[in-house]
């Protein structure tokens, strides 16, 4: 399921490998639900540091060739797939296959069942305890401390249903509240989203859009909605994504352009106190943000509602298939 913590255990995983250093190289990459096999192809030859030998374009075959045999030659090394939304072709994309003889291993994670099923693992959800202790480390201090909430605490974190996205994302909405009357309605909300839904991803969409509802302040919903307008899985540089806000006018013009920015980075930190966005270092160790793709997914069902962007993710535009899809949706198309 979307949120149950497949990318964490991933990541914990990916840290131990490095500092044990059993391997000689530990490559992670993300397939997203656009697989592109060019994309994944060049992705690993960054992470071998590629450069000269790396044909950046050119026939699929080829490159795949030149990927197994630079991956033979790469010693001992596991490759990790995050995200995989159906079986990979390891021939197809260039990956030799994992085996005893050369040392080598694959990790991926995936919300499909029956990927899941081929591979033969699953990831649970958090058991009652588990999901409390999480909920409490994530809710503050002030709160664990309150016996007259902690009652409807309890049933807020069940309804949460060990999701750790979930858990974490609720968690940080009602953050330092204290009013006891206010977690009872919290508690009633929840419950009647969630019954107003069939089937699981429905559900953990309804979790996360008590977040994205509970957010006081109509500015910061419109920037974090305009995320979506990024590719799942992109690594959002702050100042960027601050600019472009500022571009499309979520943020009121102010004396100048250093107060603007500043209210871009307290509208972030609030989105970020809120775990919609998820504070990183992208690859060029610039401060940036990444959403999600199950928080992503929720934003996507809230502007499909009122549709604002056009998100056509995966599409590999061209200038003439570009100017077609403005067309069908009758958007002003200017030189």
């Amino acid at each position: 399921m979307g949120g149950v913590g497949k990318t964490t255990i991933l990541k914990h995983i990916h840290n131990d490998l490095l500092k044990q250093q059993r391997f000689e190289r530990v490559i992670w990459v993300t397939i997203s639900k656009e697989f592109n096999i060019m994309k994944v192809q060049d992705d690993i030859a960054g992470a071998l540091k590629l450069k000269e030998d790396w044909p950046r374009e050119g026939d699929k075959l080829r490159r795949a060739a030149i990927l197994s045999e630079m991956l033979k030659n790469a010693g001992k090394h596991v490759l990790i797939l995050d995200n995989v939304w159906d079986k990979v072709s390891l021939e197809e994309v260039g990956i030799p296959e994992p085996s005893g003889s050369n040392g080598c291993k694959m990790v991926l994670t995936t919300r499909s069942e029956h990927v899941c099923k081929y591979m033969g693992c699953k990831v649970k959800p958090l058991s009652e305890e588990e999901a409390l202790m999480l909920f409490l480390n994530k809710v503050g201090p002030n709160i664990v401390q309150s016996p007259t909430i902690m009652p409807t605490l309890k049933l807020v974190v069940k309804e949460c249903a060990g999701l750790p996205l979930t858990i974490v994302v609720v968690a940080g909405t009602m953050k330092g509240e204290d009013n006891p009357r206010i977690w009872k309605n919290a508690l009633g909300e929840l419950k009647e989203r969630i019954g107003k839904v069939e089937g699981v991803e429905a559900e953990v969409i309804e979790r996360l859009k008590f977040s994205f509802d509970h957010l006081k302040d109509e500015q910061a919903k419109h920037c974090f909605l305009y995320c979506t307008v990024y590719p799942e899985d992109f690594e959002i540089e702050k100042d960027e994504l601050i600019e472009c806000w500022i571009e499309e006018g979520f943020i009121d013009d102010m004396g100048t352009r250093q107060e603007m920015k500043d209210k871009g980075l307290t509208i972030l930190k609030k989105l970020e106190d809120n775990c919609l966005l998820e504070n990183i270092t992208d690859g060029f160790y610039q401060p940036g943000i990444k959403m999600h793709d199950a928080v992503r997914d929720m934003a996507l069902s809230i502007t499909s509602m009122n549709p604002r962007y056009i998100v056509q993710a995966g599409l590999q535009l061209t200038e003439g298939n570009g100017v077609q899809i403005l067309r069908k949706y009758r958007l002003c198309i200017t030189p």
